[in-house]
């Protein structure tokens, strides 16, 4: 008799099992909701969320970028290509397959960014791209130039040889350009995107400010 009570003891009742299930439903939809609002205030918001947004767009292009550069330098590579003269310059390979990665990555950072990160803008989409286009000639031109000379500079490492062997030290480029693109997306391009690029401007009112 007593062995019997003692299972029935252990036994949890219907309505035992009913509330735990509540529990656990009540639990569940607290956190599907919260989850459903930091997504919500991820896609709409400012302040942190729009810098978070700011940042996703630009690793996503940094890959876009990044990517399409070290395939390029690679089809140079089969190609045996070394130099590429351009506009009656000479260029290193790597130097030129930089700037197409850079071309490519600014398009799509150009276009996420008007249509998602700063998606709350009155500003037409023909004054984004006039601005956009002074501020990526700037990114290109820091991102090309830096990665060219921490490129030079790291060739001559012995960590160039380690890595990539004698015969394609150049192959080093893809880390210094990982390295500058970081450095330049944040101190360059995050501010002039927040602070020029998508911000409605008059330059009318300004300039007239300006000169009174």
């Amino acid at each position: 008799m007593t062995k019997s009570n003692s299972t029935e003891a252990k036994t949890p009742n219907k309505n035992e099992l009913s509330k735990n299930d509540y529990l656990c439903s009540v639990k569940a939809n607290k956190m599907i909701r919260y989850i459903k609002q930091l997504i919500k205030n991820f896609n709409q918001k400012g302040g942190i969320f729009l810098f978070l947004r700011a940042q996703a767009v630009s690793q996503i292009a940094a890959i876009t970028d990044n990517l399409l550069a070290f395939i390029t330098k690679k089809i140079f590579d089969i190609s045996n290509i070394k130099v590429i003269t351009l506009v009656g310059h000479r260029f290193e390979a790597y130097v030129v397959a930089t700037l197409f990665g850079q071309i490519c990555g600014g398009i799509l950072s150009c276009f996420v960014n008007y249509k998602w990160t700063f998606k709350s803008i009155t500003l037409k989409l023909k004054y984004v791209i006039i601005k956009f286009f002074f501020v990526w000639i700037g990114s290109i031109a820091l991102n090309t130039y830096f990665t060219f000379v921490l490129t030079e500079w790291l060739k001559e490492t012995s960590l160039a040889n380690t890595i990539f062997g004698a015969t394609n030290p150049d192959d080093i480029f893809i880390f210094a350009k990982l390295f500058v693109s970081i450095l330049v997306g944040f101190f360059w391009n995050y501010i002039m995107y927040k602070h020029f690029v998508y911000k409605d401007i008059d330059f009318r009112k300004t300039f007239i400010r300006n000169h009174r």
